[in-house]
Order: structure tokens, then sequence, then C-alpha cells
């Protein structure tokens, strides 16, 4: 394995000067980190510690650990200062939904994972969902909106003080209980009229050994980013577009860059301490698939510009790594365990004796007979890729014998999954010769 130099200051790749004013900046973790220390003397060390503390624990847990699925509670804190700030609804549960696409790996891009990462590719097993009772048990809708008189929170060169008052009742939104819910804060990061900051992260603190009350800072603990990187279908978005969000939540969860955030002149020995990230120069910057920065390294991979804590476009990114999901996970149980709650997947149903799916190769229409037929359940037909990404699905009727048509588009091997009441009874290799 490849001497990995361990770098204290981390996170973010700041290109050319900051105070230029149209460079627009991913992401200013590794500058908020910074600030915390000044302002909280000790922050960076333990945000170091715990990093190793969660890297450690990782290859700790048990099987049943790993199979969990963690749901965690979400508020978006919507701070506006005119209604182009103010986002709509809509854009805040496109873009949580593609949170949860993302984290469990069934975004439609994974199919654009290349082949020599696949066995990396990991679903993290860590859902979403907007908090349902806020922090004094009253009803909410997980989506709190606070007008501001700051017409930005940005600033040339940049000010993360500055930005963080987004965080304050008097010009923004007062964080909930940070051991409780994940705060997302989404505001006006441009400086000057330019689109500048994307976003920035708070990272697990409380490392083994060390003080917390030395820290204070739980009203800082979340994810600040700019309002147009958010929405599936924002039509302001930038180039990362809604994949920001996904970027500052893996910060926030414990991730480094891929890169380490070594910068070009310091080689490829800089990294982020997960072994199946390749090594690679520094960040990168559009959509390069054939790019490899550390070519000359015995055995190095390309760069992966598919993970989603690198700086590539986000029409790139569709994956987390085994290590990057494990790291993320650790991190839940040590540092944020208060934010999730934890549940086993259900149990697989015994399959029905003699449900059949024929023929096999399906040259026309496929045929399906159900046996024990409960007429007042719910039964539906899914047909998946080998990638196990959805291509076709169904509801059937309370039916003994049923055919199923409309598999035209359809051609080579598939997964079909016959499931009652959501529950999978039946899963099968089959090939369409359409």
């Amino acid at each position: 394995m490849i001497n990995k130099a361990f770098l204290c200051v981390f996170f973010v790749l700041i290109f050319g000067s900051l105070s230029a004013q149209n460079q627009i900046i991913p992401c200013a973790t590794n500058d908020y980190i910074k600030l915390l220390d000044h302002q909280n003397s000790g922050t960076l060390k333990n945000i170091e510690d715990a990093f190793f503390d969660a890297k450690r624990y990782s290859s700790l847990k048990s099987k049943k650990e790993k199979d969990t699925i963690y749901t965690i509670q979400v508020v978006f804190h919507v701070v506006y200062n005119n209604t182009v700030q103010n986002l709509d609804d809509k854009y805040i549960l496109s873009q949580l939904e593609e949170l949860n696409a993302c984290f469990r790996r069934k975004n439609a891009d994974t199919i654009d994972t290349r082949e020599i990462f696949l066995p990396v590719a990991a679903d993290a097993g860590i859902e979403f969902e907007l908090a349902k009772l806020d922090p004094f048990g009253n009803p909410t809708s997980g989506i709190v909106r606070k007008s501001s008189s700051l017409p930005t929170f940005g600033q040339f060169p940049i000010n993360l003080s500055n930005a963080d008052r987004v965080k304050e009742e008097l010009y923004g939104s007062r964080v909930w209980d940070p051991d409780k819910y994940l705060n997302i804060w989404i505001c006006d990061l441009s400086a000057n009229g330019f689109d500048a900051l994307l976003g920035y992260a708070y990272p697990p603190t409380n490392a083994e050994n060390w003080n917390s009350n030395s820290f204070s800072t739980s009203n800082k603990q979340g994810v600040v980013v700019h309002y147009k990187v958010v929405g599936q279908d924002n039509p302001q978005s930038l180039s990362t577009g809604s994949k920001t969000l996904i970027h500052e939540v893996g910060h926030y969860l414990g991730l480094r860059h891929i890169w380490g955030d070594g910068s070009r002149n310091q080689g490829c020995n800089v990294d982020d301490f997960m072994d199946d990230t390749p090594n690679s120069r520094a960040a990168t910057n559009g959509c390069n698939i054939g790019q490899n920065s550390c070519i000359n390294n015995p055995g190095d991979l390309p760069d992966m510009i598919e993970n989603y804590m690198d700086y590539s476009d986000g029409v790139c990114q569709n994956m987390f790594t085994e290590q990057q999901v494990e790291q993320m996970r650790s991190n839940l149980t040590l540092f944020r365990s208060g934010i999730a709650t934890v549940r086993y997947p259900d149990p697989p149903v015994e399959p029905a004796k003699y449900t059949l799916i024929y023929p096999n190769p399906v040259v026309e229409d496929l045929t399906l007979t159900l046996s024990e037929l409960d007429e007042e359940a719910n039964y539906q037909i899914e047909i998946t890729n080998l990638l196990g990404q959805i291509v076709f699905k169904s509801n059937l009727e309370p039916l003994s014998i049923q055919i199923i048509s409309g598999l035209g588009a359809l051609n080579g091997m598939y997964i079909c999954k016959v499931l009652k009441q959501g529950k999978e009874i039946l899963s099968e290799k089959i090939v369409l010769k359409l």
C-alpha cells in the first residue's frame, strides 16, 4: 500500500486567488475548520482525531451493524432576502429525493460508474427524512423559512464568519438541536453579484479522550449551501448542481476529498486514507473520463471522477466507495448517533410455492403464475438490470395466471421480482429476447 502522508489542513483546494471576483469555490470546509480552530483552539486536532477514531472503528463492526439502515432527521432552513432565494418546496423535496437515491445507490446514473470501480461502489445504507417534530415536540414540515435583512451571506475575499451568520437568529435561522437533527441552511452565498462559494460543512468532533466541553460550537453543526445548487430541476443550477449537497453531507459525516487536499506540486502521495479511492494529484474539474493524474504511480487506477467527494461536474458523480461508506457509518455510530434512527432490513419472505415466471428466455410476453393467491393483497412485478436499477415495474391483477406485456424495449439478462405487500416473494434471473 502506498504510504499516505498526513495532511493536517484538509477538505478543500481553493483555485487561484480568493479575491478573484468571478471564481467559484466549490467547497470551503477546510477554511471553515481553520476558522473554527481560530475561534476554539484545538478544533482542528479534534476533527482529525475523530476521523481516525471512526477509521479504526469501521474495521471492528459486526455484520449486524453493517446491515443496519440509518435514517437521519433533516431540517432545511431556507434563509432569503428576496423571492428568488426563497426556494419553492419542490426544490427542497427533489433535493431530499436525490440525497436518498445517492446514499442508497439507487440514482439512475449509477449505470455510468465505470466497470473498473463497480467492485468498490457501495450503498451507504443511510436515508434522510424531513423532521416531523420540532425541538419543542410540535408538528413540523421539516422546512423552516426565515426572511433576512442581508442580501447575501457571501463575500470576497472569503469570510466564513459572515457566512455563518445564516445560523444566527438575528440574520438567519437558529440551529435546531444538532444532536437530533441534520441542519441544512440554504442561502445566497454569492459575492458582488457573482456566484462564489457553493457550500461548506462541519465535520464530526468529540473524539475519544477529548474534553467536549472545550467546544462552544454546537450552534454551528450542519451544512450550508448556495441556493442555486439545491434541487434536481433548479433552473439556476451550476455545474456541480444538486450533487453539491451530497458532497457536503459527505463532509458532515466525516469524509475528506478524494485527492487528500494536496496541491499539484505535492505529488500523488497526499491521500484521503481510503484505500479504495485511487490517488490523484489534485481536484478534478469538468468531466474528463480518461484522466489519470498519478499515472506514474505503479498500479494506479484512473482518477475516480465518479466519486461524490471530488470537484467533478455533478453529471459525472455517481458513487461512494465501500470504505467511504464504512467511515460515514462509523461516524454515525460514534459521533452523530442522535440524529438517526436504526432499523434492520426485513427478513426475506419465503417464496410462495409454485409461483412461476415463464418462458425463460422470454421471446414474446411473460407469463406469471401466482400460487396461494391472496385476493386482498397488493402484488407487483419489478424487473431490474444487473446493477439493481429498476427498468420495469407494474401492479399485478389479483389473478392466478396473468400475462405481462410492454417489455419490448428490454433485451438481455435481468432480475425479475414479484412482491406481495411490498415484500419480495420471488426473485429469478430471466433473459429477454424480444
